[in-house]
């Protein structure tokens, strides 16, 4: 297995051969930090609704003699925001600065310091400061870039976080909105892969095909047949941007793979391929058909059908043959502005293979969201929003978690303990309602901080579970451990809560929860044992007092009991909470 620094790598590789092999723009060639400066720039500003053009940010560069770490800046006046962007390129794997970051966090002051800028020769940056404080006392959000082929360590990640919690004030004691971020080689080819911007505007040839209209609402879908090869052209094209409406990414080696690979490898029956496969679900805006099925698509989306595609082109990159090899194709044509028809065609063609309720939430706002927060917090996780997503579609290597693993450990640890164990399948299954399982998890302001703490708790409950009963030489994994460890966490949760001096956890202000997490490694020790002691206490208790009549399972499925497991805790902490508390808080 690659190490993080051979990853990291393997991946600035790739970046630097797709920079020398745009020859669009006029930066093409070989790679130096001026061009990738101006790759990565367009990269980065190309999720803008206007996105500046190469010769707009050339006009905007301020990198040279003096330029007191700014080497671009961009204005948004549109969305108020004054972009400062600084670039650093190395062609080998190493790691970010820490001096260097921290000397660009004092950037906007430094625009603002008059014995600063009595020192810069270089008049751009001096026309510039002018500028950049005109837009800061209009109110314009500063907005700070580190463009970097250097990895970013989680040091950098907590200094750059910690920077964005902090009030900044500029001028006159004027508070400004802010944001700073490092946009490392990952986030760039991700971007770069993914756009996700512009509708998919394609092109098929189909070789068989008739046009029907069998809705109410006059909906148009053309059903026919493409080939293998014209398949994995469109992919080459488009690659994973035409599975944005998809709620799977590619599944690697399933039995239902399997099963595809082996019927293309075959030469007899890769012939047969479209009387083996169900074929594909897509959807799109607008499309034109000519007598000779040559169809002119917008907003192409394969809705039903990443995994065939996903092994076709498979199967050609790796020299196998796709003669005779054809596809079924159903395109429904559903005009703008009906996202949510696109999305229901989406889940009901899906809802006969082996999909899951948590698959259904990839197209959640809220879970895009946190998604990207989680990528940014003080140690970055990849939120995993579709199965196979971080394997095949995301260049990010960040250790991995998955909506339904936040989600239990959420759920008990704000004190549903017994239902994140039994019922965990109703968060999903029931989003949408207001008064939901999920609106307790995934409640209104919910961030990628919220749930990073549940998360840290849970794992590290774990963690211990397992060391004690190897110790013991017992198993971690039997039927009531996994009861037993979430008790634990809804504990835990309890002292957090406590300890914030606040009735519900989503209730906890920013700083307070930033602090907490920051010192989880001095008191998460000692929260971990009062709430054990709590809960073995309450075991022994409950089954004593019962003669018997309650079982292990009873004890922990049920709420009738967690008023004794809170009763146990509140023992516990008679005469420690107030240094536990002041662990939690850095007092």
């Amino acid at each position: 297995m690659a190490s993080v620094s051979e990853q990291h790598q393997e991946n600035l590789n790739r970046l630097i051969d797709i920079i020398e092999v745009e020859n669009s723009d006029g930066y093409g060639g070989k790679v130096d930090g001026e061009r990738f400066m101006l790759w990565a720039s367009q990269t980065y500003f190309q999720v803008m609704s206007d996105p500046p053009s190469i010769e707009q940010l050339l006009e905007r560069k301020t990198d040279g003699r003096g330029d007191i770490g700014l080497d671009l800046h961009y204005i948004d006046e549109e969305d108020q925001v004054v972009y400062l962007v600084q670039s650093k390129f190395r062609a080998r794997s190493t790691t970010v600065k820490r001096p260097e970051v921290d000397s660009f966090l004092q950037l906007p002051g430094k625009l603002f310091d008059q014995d600063v800028l009595g020192a810069v020769s270089n008049n751009d940056i001096l026309d510039f400061a002018v500028t950049f404080r005109r837009h800061v006392e209009n109110g314009f959000e500063v907005r700070l870039v580190y463009l970097t082929t250097e990895r970013p360590t989680r040091q950098i990640g907590a200094v750059v976080t910690s920077w964005n919690d902090h009030e900044l004030t500029l001028g006159q004691n004027q508070s400004v909105v802010h944001f700073a971020e490092v946009v490392g080689v990952a986030d760039l080819l991700d971007t770069y892969s993914n756009p996700q911007l512009e509708p998919v505007v394609t092109s098929l040839k189909f070789t068989q095909f008739y046009e029907s209209n069998k809705s109410g609402d006059n909906l148009r879908y053309l059903n026919g047949t493409i080939s293998g090869d014209e398949l994995v052209r469109v992919f080459n094209e488009h690659k994973f941007n035409i599975f944005q409406l998809n709620p799977r990414g590619p599944l690697g080696n399933t039995n239902v793979n399997k099963d595809i690979r082996k019927t293309l490898a075959d030469d007899v029956e890769r012939r047969r391929f479209y009387f083996l496969n169900n074929g594909l679900t897509a959807v799109c805006e607008a499309y034109r058909v000519d007598e000779n099925g040559q169809a002119r698509i917008t907003d192409f989306q394969i809705v039903n059908g990443c995994q065939t595609t996903w092994n076709i082109y498979d199967h050609a990159r790796r020299g196998g043959s796709l003669e005779g090899v054809s596809v079924n194709i159903k395109l429904i044509e559903v005009p703008a502005p009906a996202d949510t028809l696109s999305v229901s065609i989406s889940q009901a063609s899906n809802s006969q293979s082996q999909m899951k309720d948590w698959d259904f939430l990839f197209n959640e706002q809220e879970q895009i969201r946190l998604q990207r927060e989680f990528e940014r917090i003080r140690t970055p996780l990849f939120y995993e929003l579709k199965r196979g997503e971080q394997r095949f579609i995301s260049a990010t290597r960040l250790p991995k978690t998955t909506i339904k693993d936040v989600a239990q450990a959420a759920w008990a640890f704000i004190g549903y303990p017994s239902e994140a164990k039994d019922r965990l399948r109703e968060l999903p299954r029931f989003y949408k309602s207001s008064d939901s399982a999920y609106r307790r998890v995934f409640f209104d302001g919910v961030t990628a901080q919220h749930l990073f703490l549940p998360l840290q708790v849970h794992n590290r409950v774990k963690q211990e579970w397992k060391e004690a009963a190897a110790a013991q030489g017992r198993s971690s994994s039997g039927r009531d451990a996994g009861d037993a460890r979430l008790h634990i966490v809804w504990l835990i949760g309890k002292i957090v809560i406590r300890a914030a001096n606040v009735e519900e956890y989503k209730d906890i202000d920013r700083a307070v929860l930033t602090e907490i997490i920051s010192r989880i490694d001095d008191w998460f020790s000692d929260a971990s044992a009062y709430a054990k002691y709590a809960v073995e206490d309450a075991h022994e208790f409950i089954i004593q007092s019962s003669s018997g009549t309650v079982s292990v399972r009873q004890l922990y499925r049920s709420r009738e009991y967690y008023t004794r497991f809170s009763t146990m805790l509140d023992r516990a902490l008679r005469n420690e909470f107030n240094e536990l508390q002041n662990k939690m808080l850095g007092r």
